[in-house]
Parts: C-alpha cells; sequence; structure tokens
C-alpha cells in the first residue's frame, strides 16, 4: 500500500484523533477543512487517513478483538489482561470501559473524515470524472465499513453525514434501521465506483474493491435478517450477493487457495482469497506494527527456557477454549485446519534435560526430556496419547487433559509473524479482514434460512474438501440433514477461528448466551447475561451530551 504508507505522516499531522476536552463524536475532531478536501493532494490524504484508522481497530491491543474473539465459545483469556473484564463479563466490565470508547471514538473520527471527503471531493477540479468516481467510492466504502463495525456492537448508534467543522454538545441516537439503510446505500455506490477486485486493474494491497463491497453487503444483508429492522428479502439478497461474488471469482481472479494453510503464510497475505486487509509494512519510516502476534502465544518459554522468533513472544492473553480444541476441532484425522490453525511442535533453541510431571488418564506420571538445539522439545498432539507412547520420547508432551489457565496450551498461529529481527518485537504483518471463505459460509447460513438445506451444504463443502487431509475429500462432505444453525457456527470457527467474528456471530444467530453458557470453561459462564448481547454506549459519550435529552444507555448497562 505504497502511497498509504507514504502519506502516514501527512495523516497524523492532519488528523486529531481524540479532542482534548472530550467533545462528543459530531464534534470535528481532524484538522481537515472544507478547502483542504477540494484539492487532489487534500482528498488523497483524507483517504489515507480513513484508511490508516482501521489500524487502531485492527492491530493494537486496544483493537476490535476484545469485542469479537474473546468472551465466546472459542476463545476466553489465559493470563488476567487488558480484556479480562469484558471477556469474563465481570462486574467491573462498565460503559466506562476502554474497548467501547476506543471503537466508539475511532469509528467516528474517521466517520467524519468520510463525510468531508463524500461532501468536498465532487468539487475537485485536479481530477478526471472516472477518478474522481474511484476515489469517492472508497470513501462510500469506508463509511459504510465504520458504521457497520458500530452497529452490530452498539445497536442505535448517531447517524451522521455531515462534515463536522465545529464542536457540538448535544447528539441523538437514529434508529439501527436508518443507519442500515446508509450502509446499503453507500456500499452500492462502492460496488459501482470500485475496480472490480484486487487482482485485476492495479489495485495496491488494502484498497477497498468491488469485490470487498459485495461481500460486505451481503454480510449486512445477512446480519440485518436477524434483526428486528429485518427487510423480508435480506437473506434473499445475502444469498444473491455472495453467489453472485463466488460465480464471478474466476472472472475476476480471486478464488480459494487450494491449501487453507496459505492463506495465512506470512508474506502471503495479498493473496487471490483476501478481499480487504488492514496494512502493516517493515518500512521503518512509514511502515507500522502490531501487537497480535503476540496475544495467543502460550508461555513455551517455560519449557523451552527462552524466546526465539519463529515461536513469537508469550503474552498469552487469550487461549481456546477446551471446545475449541476438542469437540469443534475433533476431527484431525479428515480435517487439516486444526494443525493448520494451532501450533503443535517447538523446536529447541538451547540444550535441556530434566523431567517434568504430567497426567494420563487423570493419573499423575514423571517423564524426562532431553534435547539438544535443534531437537524436537515439545509437542500438543491435540488428543489424549498413551503412556507408553509418550514415554518413548525425549521432549515434552502435552495432551489436552494438560492444558492450564495460564501456561500450556497450544498456540494459534494466524498472526505469528516470524519476520521480525527479535522475539519481542511487535508484528509487522498485514491483517486479512475480509476473505472468500466466509462468502462461502454467508451463501451457506442464507440459503439454510431460505429453507434450501441442500445448497447450503454445497457451499459447506467446498469450504471442507479444501480443508481436507489428502485422500479425505469424500469423508468430509457433509448433506442437507447435516445442516443447521449450529453447525453452521461449528464450521465458522473451524474456517475463521479468531478472525474476529465470533461475537458477532453468536449474537447474530441469537445463541451468544446459550453458547458461552454451554462451552466457556473460564468465568464467562458464570457471568454472562442475557443483556450482554449488545456493548455498553461509553460513558465518555454519554457525559459529553450537555445540551438537549440525555444520551441513552444500552439496557442493562451502568
Amino acid at each position: 500500500m505504497k502511497n498509504l504508507d507514504r502519506l502516514l505522516l501527512l495523516t497524523l499531522l492532519a488528523v486529531s484523533l481524540l479532542s482534548c476536552n472530550k467533545k462528543l463524536e459530531k464534534e470535528n475532531h481532524s484538522r481537515l477543512t472544507p478547502e483542504f478536501f477540494q484539492t487532489a493532494q487534500g482528498f488523497e490524504t483524507g483517504l489515507n487517513a480513513a484508511y490508516s484508522g482501521l489500524r487502531e481497530l485492527y492491530g493494537p491491543e486496544e483493537g476490535v478483538e476484545a469485542f469479537t474473539a474473546v468472551g465466546t465459545d472459542e476463545f476466553r483469556t489465559a493470563n488476567g489482561n487488558r480484556t479480562s473484564n469484558v471477556a469474563n463479563y465481570s462486574s467491573a466490565y462498565l460503559s466506562s470501559n476502554e474497548f467501547s470508547s476506543k471503537i466508539w471514538n475511532t469509528c467516528y473520527t474517521y466517520i467524519n473524515t468520510c463525510n468531508g471527503l463524500i461532501k468536498f471531493g465532487a468539487d475537485i477540479t485536479e481530477l478526471s470524472e472516472d477518478a474522481k468516481k474511484q476515489k469517492l467510492a472508497e470513501a462510500h466504502f469506508l463509511r459504510a465499513f465504520y458504521y457497520f463495525t458500530l452497529v452490530p456492537l452498539f445497536g442505535d448508534v448517531t447517524l451522521n453525514t455531515e462534515f463536522q467543522d465545529a464542536p457540538t454538545t448535544a447528539a441523538e441516537r437514529a434508529d439501527k434501521g436508518t443507519v442500515y439503510d446508509l450502509i446499503e446505500a453507500d456500499l452500492k455506490v462502492a460496488m459501482d465506483g470500485l475496480v472490480a477486485s484486487s487482482k485485476i486493474g492495479g489495485v495496491q494491497p488494502g484498497r477497498a474493491t468491488a469485490a470487498t463491497a459485495r461481500h460486505l453487503l451481503a454480510k449486512v444483508y445477512l446480519t440485518r435478517a436477524y434483526t428486528d429492522i429485518a427487510k423480508s428479502d435480506d437473506f434473499q439478497q445475502a444469498l444473491n450477493l455472495a453467489k453472485g461474488l463466488i460465480d464471478d471469482a474466476p472472472a475476476l481472479n480471486i478464488g480459494l487457495l487450494p491449501d487453507f494453510e496459505d492463506v495465512h503464510r506470512p508474506t502471503n497475505e495479498d493473496n487471490a482469497e483476501v478481499l480487504f486487509s488492514v496494512q502493516y509494512s517493515t518500512d521503518l519510516v512509514f511502515g507500522g506494527e502490531q501487537t497480535w502476534n503476540h496475544l495467543y502465544v502460550n508461555k513455551y518459554d517455560v519449557q523451552l527456557g527462552e524466546r526465539n522468533l519463529n515461536d513469537g513472544r508469550c503474552y498469552a492473553w487469550f487461549r481456546g477454549t477446551d471446545w475449541l480444541y476438542n469437540t469443534a476441532f475433533a476431527d484431525k484425522t479428515n480435517d487439516s485446519r486444526y494443525y493448520k490453525t494451532f501450533q503443535s511442535v517447538w523446536y529447541a533453541t538451547r540444550a535441556l534435560s530434566g523431567s517434568y510431571t504430567i497426567k494420563v488418564d487423570g493419573q499423575t506420571h514423571t517423564l524426562n526430556y532431553n534435547f539438544q538445539p535443534g531437537d524436537t522439545a515439545m509437542v500438543m498432539p491435540g488428543y489424549n496419547m498413551p503412556l507408553p507412547e509418550m514415554q518413548n520420547k525425549n521432549y515434552y508432551i502435552f495432551t489436552p487433559e494438560n492444558y492450564t489457565d495460564a501456561t500450556i496450551f497450544p498456540t494459534m498461529t494466524k498472526y505469528l509473524d516470524p519476520n521480525r529481527e527479535t522475539p519481542n518485537e511487535n508484528g509487522k504483518r498485514p491483517i486479512i479482514v475480509l476473505r472468500l471463505a466466509d462468502t462461502y459460509l454467508v451463501a451457506a447460513e442464507a440459503a439454510y434460512q431460505l429453507g434450501q438445506p441442500d445448497l447450503a451444504a454445497q457451499y459447506i463443502n467446498v469450504i471442507r474438501k479444501r480443508a481436507a487431509n489428502e485422500g479425505r475429500e469424500q469423508a468430509m462432505e457433509v448433506n442437507a440433514a447435516d445442516i443447521d444453525i449450529d453447525f453452521i457456527l461449528d464450521e465458522r470457527s473451524r474456517e475463521l477461528c479468531a478472525e474476529n467474528f465470533r461475537w458477532l456471530d453468536l449474537v447474530r444467530t441469537g445463541k451468544l448466551f446459550e453458547r458461552v453458557r454451554a462451552f466457556d470453561d473460564f468465568e464467562a459462564r458464570n457471568n454472562i447475561r442475557e443483556y450482554h448481547v449488545i456493548r455498553p454506549i461509553p460513558q465518555s459519550q454519554i457525559d459529553a451530551v450537555i445540551t438537549g435529552p440525555p444520551y441513552p444507555q444500552n439496557p442493562g448497562w451502568n
């Protein structure tokens, strides 16, 4: 994303993310002016500002992962961390939590930037009409993206389509139906004005395309279809858009990669399956860094004696639930995705020997390890091995019955970044946000809800056969009788684990409370309440409204 990175410093100078006097979101948080937007350089800088804002949602510790990955049936906290109150739905999870305000302020900051681009960009005379249409379409896409980040999390939110260049102390919450209407309209503009796909037309990695907008609009229709403001054809619209994108994929030079593992392979983030990503790079001046490469890494250094580049920095913030490791990914014979999502082998970087204790069928045993640099040092096979098999090994073996809260559990590998200089360094990899595999699963879910389980199974089988171990394709196929909403959710876990959809998936389908109660194995299962299906409006937002009616909080929150 060369142009975005080169203008990032200008962007940071041009955009002030938060006002020092804590005005509400409708204040002009930026220093961008109408006159600035009306120049080609100003428009490009503003557009880059709107793109770079995504780095505040995808990549930092206080990003969307706290609201989307943990506190679900998939992931829970391991070590206590900044997300613990949210992930555990504890009594200390209040409207003043940092994650509500971070997401809220970030989205409204860049919504305002997009409003300026859309309002004043049409007056630019330095660009051709085609170039102007393309850039305006990008602004419409980004505004839709930010609003579609807000609405599924917070429900009714403030709808603002005007560029704000003066502070205000009044605001209202709009019915989410009107916000969805704006998102839909913006994405239709984007579909019409953007380049068809990232693989034709020389589109830079990280920029939106018509394919991106088509996928996102399908997801919008699918999400709205479950709500109380659903339109009668939402499921059909979701299916039509997803099917159309899948059918057009060969002509767009996009498609599923043959091997699931390659989708998240470091340095391969600009692959044919990726529809949208947030850009990071190793450029020391214009690049950026993110911390998600640390969050899912276990404390392997306890066994190996030190950290290393390949295995990551041992934050141990998030670990999978037992349900995720052992039920969602129970089939490790036919399905390759467990071993391509979680690390199972660690190699020694120093010589160590000694003994350790482990449980086998509930009984404690002492085993020995003795390894040299380069040897296998630790294995988590993903299943419970018989004791004689374990006694013949000279390395650590930890089976599922030996996973611990904070130290011993399989690392989730999708964000690992081995191309760093030191083990403690933050990641420089782009983060994949949307990909075509999700399009297939959107199509499947919409088809199921339309009473077409056979069609749903067809789309799911494309994903499952891609994931099959060699020679196991037939064993991976499912039929219409296998399909229900729980199976679809399970399949989404296997394919999209830790890709920041899970809380949204469970809320969308009405399954959050049920499945956290059933499958969480830490504190969330006892703490979650029905009102946790929506996030609290930031207290800072409520406090900032001092003119007119008070800004309402969501039910159940204080």
